[in-house]
């Protein structure tokens, strides 16, 4: 299947995204993806994991005029009460990167699906497949710079997150503070530092963080005893 673009002005844009998905779920196939039609969503289902790719459109899609989507992606326990990892798929790590997809019209419909196969083929199925067949480095790399996805350089930027629930299911404690530590030392935003090291202090000492972006974080760091050098 190939950008077989056979649409109209009177195409519904839910059809053509449908078309879109259904040419994704192809390359991954031979990963062990499905495409779920009534949701759909590509999935796959292994002993401990469920990897996810779905589609989000944009509210203002019409026919004859628009049909642009997000393609979001997930990891989970095989449960789904545990998620590990979820982004929109970017042409890099950093938050600016991220990409609306437009597929209405025969050349937006090819150039978007040539552009987001090249990065499922390029950089989220090698990733998926760490989960199975490199864990332990996935959670050596996760603990010392996170999940890069899109590229080999991490970006600390307002995007960023701890793979926190990764870490803890997967990692030892000094790889958690390794994590905390990098994500303070590295964060492009100066504030972030000054911010954890004010609400660990403070929940150390039984009072209320207010206002102060880092709170949760700072909560799970005091809860495991995490030690930070600020």
């Amino acid at each position: 299947m190939s950008n077989l673009y056979s649409f109209n002005e009177n195409t519904p844009p839910k059809e053509i995204i449908m078309s879109a998905m259904l040419e994704i779920a192809d390359i991954m196939k031979d990963d062990g993806f499905k495409f779920l039609k009534s949701k759909s969503e590509i999935i796959k289902k292994t002993e401990n994991f469920i990897f996810r790719i779905y589609s989000q459109s944009n509210s203002r899609n019409s026919k004859g005029e628009r049909a642009a989507i997000y393609i979001h992606a997930s990891v989970s326990d095989n449960k789904e009460e545990t998620y590990f990892w979820g982004k929109t798929l970017a042409l890099s790590n950093a938050k600016q990167d991220v990409v609306q997809w437009e597929l209405y019209g025969k050349k937006n419909y090819k150039q978007s699906l040539s552009e987001i196969k090249n990065i499922v083929l390029s950089h989220l199925l090698p990733f998926f497949r760490r989960f199975e067949q490199d864990l332990q480095g996935l959670v050596d790399e996760a603990a010392e710079k996170g999940f890069c996805v899109f590229g080999d350089t991490q970006v600390y930027d307002a995007s960023y997150h701890i793979p926190v629930e990764f870490l803890l299911e997967y990692g030892t404690k000094a790889q958690m503070e390794m994590a905390f530590q990098h994500y303070i030392d590295r964060h492009e935003l100066a504030f972030v530092k000054p911010n954890m090291q004010k609400a660990i202090a403070l929940l150390k000492e039984g009072k209320e963080v207010i206002n102060n972006g880092e709170k949760d974080y700072a909560e799970f760091a005091v809860k495991h005893g995490l030690n930070l050098v600020f």
